[in-house]
């Protein structure tokens, strides 16, 4: 984990920034030690929380392959866009990361950032450990009290990933914003019987679960057609949800296949 980085994290028992300790572990003032991975990412965890199913190494290898490709390159330069344009003082926060793809695309278009990606699966976080130099990785809940200190992020991404608000408005210095990436209906539509449909009320529960802590300032529909290969359709199946609900053996042809999504921005009323 990159030094500067750490007083950015919080301690997950007392909520104390952290700090390496003699140069040595990482640890709080009140004398909490993380041991550090040799991947370099922390483990940050409450100790009590809720059991939640995590992304499986087949899912994480799924999600790098796809998104090697290329096929959300749309989503990744609307979210650089975004970054790039942030004016805030603080960190990217990639909540739900993932392998930290889009925190890496992020970075290398605002050269001036640091982020810390966030995810509750080791797999995931083991990858988004090296996935950018200015980038450092974190097993934690997003849906629980999350490892980092107040007013310390410019902008926190949430892409396909659980949201919370509460959490989210602390963490966020007060001139930063939220940049969520949502499926809209029609999102996979050609792969309706291997995927989880989108709720048709997306949107508003989208809004329920944001407002009135947190103010829309823009919101941007975005689809295209993406031709997939027989492998890269295993992939996109299988790199979310539904893999759980797929035979892991099943096999599948060509398709071509659409994406829809919105990008909304917000900030903190």
């Amino acid at each position: 984990m990159r030094d500067d980085l750490l007083p950015v994290l919080a301690c997950p028992v007392c909520a104390e920034p952290l700090a390496r300790v003699d140069g040595g572990p990482v640890g709080c003032a009140s004398g909490h030690r993380f041991d550090e991975a040799k991947q370099g990412h922390l483990t940050l965890l409450p100790a009590k929380r809720r059991a939640l199913t995590a992304d499986t190494p087949d899912m994480v290898d799924a999600r790098i392959r796809f998104f090697g490709r290329g096929h959300y390159a749309p989503v990744e330069r609307a979210l650089a866009e975004v970054v790039a344009g942030a004016t805030a003082p603080g960190v990217v926060l990639d909540v739900g990361s993932g392998p930290g793809t889009y925190l890496a695309h992020v970075l290398e278009a605002a050269d001036d950032r640091t982020g810390v990606a966030l995810d509750l699966s080791p797999v995931a976080i083991r990858r988004a450990a090296r996935v950018h130099a200015r980038a450092g990785a974190v097993v934690g809940d997003v849906t629980e009290r999350l490892p980092v200190v107040g007013d310390a992020v410019a902008v926190v991404l949430d892409v396909f990933a659980p949201r919370n608000r509460r959490e989210y408005a602390r963490v966020l210095h007060p001139g930063g914003m939220l940049v969520v990436v949502t499926p809209r209906t029609g999102h996979l539509a050609e792969l309706a019987e291997a995927t989880i449909a989108v709720d048709p009320e997306k949107e508003r529960r989208l809004r329920e679960s944001l407002e009135p802590t947190f103010v829309q300032r823009r919101s941007d529909d975005l689809t295209w057609t993406m031709d997939l290969s027989a492998e890269d359709v295993h992939d996109v199946v299988h790199m979310g949800p539904s893999h759980h609900h797929v035979d892991p053996d099943r096999t599948f042809a060509p398709a071509s296949v659409t994406a829809a999504v919105t990008v909304s921005t917000w900030t903190v009323a």
